[in-house]
Parts: C-alpha cells; structure tokens; sequence
C-alpha cells in the first residue's frame, strides 16, 4: 500500500517557510503523523521511550522534548563545548556525545564531523561531561540492553567495540576491540555504525559505502555482522542506489534506511531520499513511509528516522537537500495508527 501523503503539510513549509502557526498546520496532518518542532535534527530516543534528545542546528546544543507535554529543555547549557555534533542516549539514561575539538572554527563549523571526541553525560550531572578518551568518526551505535557501544575510527575503515564501565560513578571503556576492518580495501569505501541488533545485540548493523575521488558516499548498503561468527550480511541488495540505515525496531526484526530507490536512475546519486522500513531476513523487503523528496523534487526529503525503545513511534526530521543530516524539524509518527490506516 502507498504510503499517506503529507501533501499540505508540505505546501504550508514550502510556501510559507515554516511562517504559518504550527495550529494550522495540524489541521492538515494525517492522525498518525504530528510535529514536534519546526527546528532542530537528528533527533534520538531516551531509554523511556517519553522523551526524545536532538540538536538545535548540525554543530549546537542538546535539548529535549517530552512527547506529551511538548515541553523543550537544553541539555548541554550547563558547560561551555565546541558545539556538539551527535547525542545518543545508553540504556541507563546517560548520554553518548560526540562534540568537536577546541579550535571551533566558524567559517568551517562541521570540519570536525569526522574526529569528535567521545564524552558521557550523566543524567544527574548536566555540568561534567566526561571525557572516555576516544574519538569517533560520524555517529556511533549504542546497546539498548547493556553498556555496549561501537564506533568507526577516524578515516572510516575500521569499527571498534567496547563496553562503557563506571568506577565510583566515573565511565571508562574496556574490552574495546576491531570487529569490521576494511584498511586494505578500496580507496573510497566507508564505514558507518548505526545500532546493535536486539534483542540479543549478536549483529551490529551497520552501512557500507563505496563511491569515488568526487564523493566517496553516493553509493551505499545496509550491512550487518555477526559478533560471534564474523559473518557478514548485507540486507539491501541495491547497489546502484543510496541505502543508509537508521533506526532499528526493538524486535530486530526491521531497521529504518534512507534510501533514493524510487528515483530514476539517472537521478540517484543526488541523496533525494526518504524513510523507508527494511526487513532483515535478507529478502530485501522495503516499504516506503514517506514520499517527500518525490513530491517535493530538488526540496525537501524525510531522514534520520529513529524507532522509540518500545516501539510505538518514530521519530524523523524534514530533511533538506543542502547538506548530509540537515533539518529543519522534528516529526513523531505514530506506528499504530498508521498501521490502522492501512488497512
């Protein structure tokens, strides 16, 4: 089945450039989709599944919005950084961020993306981030049943694993080993980490990308590896197309992907992509859940989608096409009713 349009949310965003009042715009929304925000990205789930984390621009701040109350906080007011590039939230409640080195440089505010350094802070301190003395190369991937995390080390051809281990209330990582290493691979292959497969986090599932010396990224796959065999899997299949994965369910069973599969060949490439859900049975099976970037050509499309730890909703920001992970706004679909629009 097609999915539901959100044609005049997006002439209301298009038109008006976000002028309307967020009232008129619900008026028009699908029961199973509302807006969160009108600003802000990347947004990622709490361990309550109550409220969601995001930045207020791609090298920023962490706030927080409750979904009910709609109420909106800065998490990262209480210290002074150079700008925090990616949150994620570890099962006990703490936070995993990537914030970028000392010498901020605002005529070049993301030259850092690929070298943060890995801080933890502590749900009941705001002020003392922590350092684990890390850096990571792009987002990292966090368990939802223990203190596991992995990540892709600078230069994108090798990921890490390790668990995050508090000694009188201060973190440190152990057991850190490689479990993907493509050093003697093609040039322009990359590697990015995106979750742990529940419910038993034995896959780490993660996206491959190969290009060339103009754009290393405009081809890519969902993969997953196995963490007691080393089997490698890849889930997509798709190789002329952008398949980068998001958010996983918590029964393992789908991930979330970015994806420019309905475009026509001669226009992939371009990053026009859209949330769609991914099984991982390795039949490839897709369904698309939002047709933005069709509708809206060369505009807008839907990205870093994220599935709440109980599975009720997603999370997704309106993406635009000028730069990797940029948005403006944060959406919640609701999964249930959407499921009942269906049918």
């Amino acid at each position: 089945m097609k999915p539901i349009k959100l044609t005049c949310l997006f002439i209301f965003l298009c038109l008006n450039s976000f002028s309307q009042t967020i009232e008129s715009v619900i008026k028009e929304l699908p029961p199973h989709f509302s807006i969160l925000t009108t600003w802000g990205l990347r947004p990622e789930w709490d361990e309550t599944s109550e409220n969601i984390y995001f930045l207020n621009k791609m090298v920023g701040d962490v706030f927080k919005i409750n979904i009910k109350t709609r109420e909106i906080t800065c998490v990262t007011s209480g210290f002074y950084h150079a700008g925090v590039f990616r949150v994620l939230c570890l099962k006990n409640g703490d936070l995993l961020l990537g914030i970028g080195g000392k010498d901020f440089d605002p005529a070049n505010p993301e030259k850092h993306r690929y070298n943060l350094e890995m801080y933890i802070l502590k749900k009941d301190d705001l002020k003392n981030p922590i350092s684990l003395g890390e850096f990571m190369d792009e987002g990292p991937a966090v368990s939802r049943n223990s203190m596991k995390i992995a990540w892709t080390l600078f230069g994108q051809r090798e990921i890490v694993m390790a668990d995050i281990e508090y000694t009188n209330g201060i973190p440190k990582l152990v057991n850190k080993k490689t479990i993907v290493n493509y050093n003697d691979s093609a040039a322009h292959v990359r590697l990015e980490t995106q979750d742990f497969r529940p419910p038993h986090d034995e896959e780490l599932i993660y996206t491959h990308y190969w290009g060339d010396a103009k754009d290393a990224f405009h081809h890519s796959e969902t993969y997953g590896v196995n963490l007691k065999t080393g089997k490698y899997t890849n889930y997509t299949h798709l190789g002329n197309s952008y398949n980068e994965c998001e958010g996983i369910f918590p029964d393992g069973k789908h991930v979330l992907i970015e994806s420019d599969r309905h475009q026509p060949k001669e226009f992939r490439n371009q990053y026009k992509l859209d949330v769609y859900k991914q099984k991982l049975d390795g039949s490839g099976e897709v369904e698309r859940l939002a047709d933005f970037s069709t509708r809206y050509p060369g505009k807008f499309r839907s990205d870093n989608p994220v599935v709440s730890r109980n599975g009720k909703f997603i999370a997704l920001q309106f993406g635009f096409m000028k730069g990797a992970g940029d948005g403006q706004g944060i959406f919640l679909f609701d999964l249930e009713q959407y499921e009942k629009a269906k049918k």
